[in-house]
């Protein structure tokens, strides 16, 4: 009997799984198709305004925000939700403390992104664009602001943890974060950020299983991309960081002129360098937090339970979630040949 209902939630499962697969799929699908086309319209009735860049980062996103997410979100929300996560406040001390173990992630993430761009770079003989750098800094700072820290959390939270944890939590906490975790740091569709954005994901998913609340995980979401894509770029532009000489500028010059230009740029030295130090010491705070409450980290089994050895086959080898996987590798591998 036994055996029977494990064979009955391994078929279930994979049905289930799947059809979240496909319909992250089409919604990615459509997201793309969206994007594309307005792209093609505006090239064809007003192409001079593909010329501004500011303008040409925010036609495809803002088509995203208005078209493309929230018909994912109406296909997704049609699936029905078979149980509901308790609710549990959190303190501000320790919203604190979660915005603080999501910079040590983001850090983390961000260096082992870099770590494969760089060795993949190496292995072809070209740098890796990343193309998330070259969107923040080569920006008005207030489209930035608006698509990264107010429209993107928003969004980002509720496709990836409210409607990916809802429905899948069935199954087991473990299972829904991972998935959620998985499948945000897919959708990036760049190996710059997928490292990154999955742990950070699976963070955000373990702040939404235990408290129920998806405006925490918004909050600590807008708080991470106003550090990363607005403070960062604003200290690197109040420091004059792109003027100060390299070794081979200094040596190309005499001494007192040399001496001159540090001078000049001294203050920026300086606040490049308070600012290097908050960052190191923030994402080291971060990750000794993670370390030190590990053990808090306890997720519980679901209701449905998968037989023991057979969970990434139900969640992950079903044809839904194998088609939107492959989608996001090869836009991955597409952005890496570019």
């Amino acid at each position: 009997m036994q055996e029977h209902l494990g064979i009955d939630t391994v078929k279930e499962g994979k049905r289930f799984f799947s059809t979240i697969g496909f319909l992250y799929l089409a919604g990615s699908v459509i997201i793309w198709i969206v994007q594309d086309l307005t792209i093609g319209m505006v090239h064809y009735m007003k192409p001079e305004l593909l010329q501004n860049n500011t303008l040409f980062m925010m036609l495809p996103m803002l088509s995203m925000y208005i078209l493309g997410m929230p018909m994912l979100i109406f296909l997704v929300s049609r699936m029905k939700t078979e149980k509901k996560i308790a609710v549990h406040k959190m303190s501000v001390g320790k919203l604190i403390m979660a915005a603080i173990m999501c910079y040590g992630i983001m850090y983390a993430g961000n260096l082992a992104g870099n770590f494969l761009t760089m060795l993949i770079g190496l292995f072809t003989g070209s740098a890796v664009t990343n193309e998330v750098a070259s969107m923040v800094a080569g920006n008005a700072q207030w489209a930035v602001f608006f698509l990264t820290v107010l429209c993107a959390p928003v969004y980002e939270e509720v496709i990836f943890r409210k409607l990916i944890i809802d429905r899948a939590v069935v199954y087991g906490e473990g299972t829904a974060v991972v998935l959620s975790g998985i499948m945000f740091g897919l959708f990036h569709g760049n190996l710059n950020q997928f490292a990154y954005a999955f742990f950070l994901g699976l963070f955000l998913a373990f702040i939404y299983v235990k408290t129920g609340r998806l405006r925490y995980t918004v909050i600590l979401h807008m708080a991470v991309n106003f550090v990363g894509s607005v403070v960062s770029v604003w200290i690197l532009n109040a420091s004059r960081f792109s003027e100060l000489p390299g070794t081979t500028s200094l040596l190309q010059t005499n001494v007192a002129e040399g001496m001159a230009k540090i001078r000049e740029l001294m203050p920026g030295i300086v606040l490049i360098t308070l600012y290097s130090l908050a960052v190191i010491g923030t994402a080291a705070a971060g990750i000794t937090l993670l370390i030190a409450y590990r053990k808090s980290f306890r997720l519980l089994p679901g209701e449905k339970m998968i037989p023991q050895g057979r969970r990434f086959a139900v969640v992950a080898l079903n044809a839904g979630m194998l088609l939107f996987t492959a989608f996001w590798l090869i836009q991955m591998v597409m952005q890496l040949m570019a």
